[in-house]
């Protein structure tokens, strides 16, 4: 399915597919930060309670951390990009857009509170816990 043209005001970088790409990244990578920062401490935790690398915990929590905040970054330069602002009273391509990459930047924001909270659990009970 082609992709319209742009109207005359509107960005065209976000009728192709770098912007696009651009904005479903924004939207996406921070919850799966935070999902993939919940697996791989799960996974990680018998490995440094074994071998006593308990500050090798740590790493996973920043990556994830990292990666929420760029793709919320890369939401706010989106956002930036199209004009900034919230308005949205016509169908177009900038409303579009800028409603995606509000999104993105609301979605990497919960997402890095979340892997602080997750971080904040590795820290409080470390990894050789045990009930």
């Amino acid at each position: 399915m082609p992709t319209r043209s742009a109207l005359p005001n509107e960005n065209p970088r976000f009728t192709r597919w770098p912007g696009l790409l651009s904005l479903s990244i924004g939207v996406l990578l921070g919850p799966v930060a935070a999902l993939v920062n919940e697996e791989a401490t799960y996974a990680a935790n018998m490995w440094a309670c074994a071998n006593g690398r308990q500050l090798a915990m740590h790493i996973v929590p920043i990556v994830c951390l990292l990666l929420a905040l760029g793709a919320g970054l890369l939401a706010r330069a989106d956002w930036a990009r199209v004009g900034g602002g919230t308005e949205d009273e016509a169908a177009t391509v900038d409303s579009r857009s800028r409603f995606l990459a509000l999104c993105g930047m609301a979605s990497s924001a919960i997402s890095a509170l979340i892997i602080l909270a997750q971080w904040l659990a590795i820290v409080v009970f470390g990894a050789c816990l045990r009930a």
